[in-house]
């Protein structure tokens, strides 16, 4: 899972040059996801580790790819394991567009024992600027809206299966009950939003589950330190014109963002 922090990690959009040669392990899944006949990638890039997975972005033929690899030992915060997680995120790319949830387009999804890998397009995108936060909280406000009735059965029994994401250090006093479960992103902030020319691209459905939609909305406001008031504003508004919201658990949510960032001060 991505951590909030003060210096953002690599995005799937750095134009850093790629020079390497595929490892060949990189070669065995990507034939192994791609169609029979697809191009040998020609260079890679290893993109560095997230939820301990391994991410590369690779040249194969003309194109530019995203591979994700789901090996043995990966974070499991769903606790889905690798495999299942893989084909949640796989499912998830494919279906959520379709309710006005925009993602990158899922090339192949494949699976050895154990482990798993998929690859995406690579989305090439600008800079992550308020108004492409106000335009995120409209999206994230149309996967709250989505119903899991409305996924396909497989889907809808891996988000069923899988553990909301509440890994924040730190906790506010004060919880307000939670009254209202929707689909849960689980970790959406700016490292997993692409800001296209032709909207948001939402990145990474590992931790896709049902749980409070103001655990996103809290993410969207708080995890990028240091967000205007005026701007906090835009996003609330945003996200209000397509979906209510609860503004006791948002203001909760925000309390414990408040706790966690003083706790990193702290520590540092």
């Amino acid at each position: 899972m991505t951590r909030p922090r003060d210096l953002k990690p690599l995005r799937l959009n750095s134009k850093m040059a790629m020079n390497d040669m595929p490892p060949e392990h990189v070669n065995t899944w990507l034939s192994l996801c791609l169609l029979p006949g697809t191009p040998e990638p020609r260079r890679c890039r290893d993109l560095g580790g997230r939820s301990g997975c391994q991410v590369w972005e690779c040249e194969v033929g003309e194109e530019r790819v995203v591979l994700k690899i789901y090996s043995s030992g990966c974070d499991d915060y769903s606790r889905l394991g690798p495999v299942d997680t893989a084909r949640k995120h796989a499912l998830a790319l494919r279906e959520l567009p379709t309710f006005g949830v925009p993602t990158p387009r899922c090339l192949g999804l494949a699976v050895e024992g154990e482990e798993a890998a998929l690859v995406t397009e690579w989305v090439e995108a600008r800079p992550f600027t308020s108004a492409a936060r106000a335009a995120a909280a409209r999206v994230l406000a149309r996967l709250h809206a989505i119903e899991i009735t409305d996924l396909s059965h497989e889907l809808a029994d891996l988000v069923s299966r899988s553990t909301p994401n509440r890994g924040r250090v730190g906790e506010a006093p004060g919880e307000p009950p939670l009254t209202d479960v929707t689909l849960q992103h689980g970790d959406y902030f700016s490292v997993n939003l692409l800001s296209t020319p032709d909207g948001i691209r939402v990145l990474d459905w590992d931790l896709l589950a049902l749980g409070d939609p103001m655990w996103d909305l809290g993410l969207l406001l708080c995890a990028d330190r240091g967000l205007e008031e005026n701007e906090a504003a835009a996003v609330i508004s945003a996200y209000g014109e397509i979906r209510q919201l609860s503004a006791g658990r948002l203001a909760w949510q925000r309390r414990c963002w408040e706790v966690f960032w003083r706790r990193r001060e702290q520590r540092s």
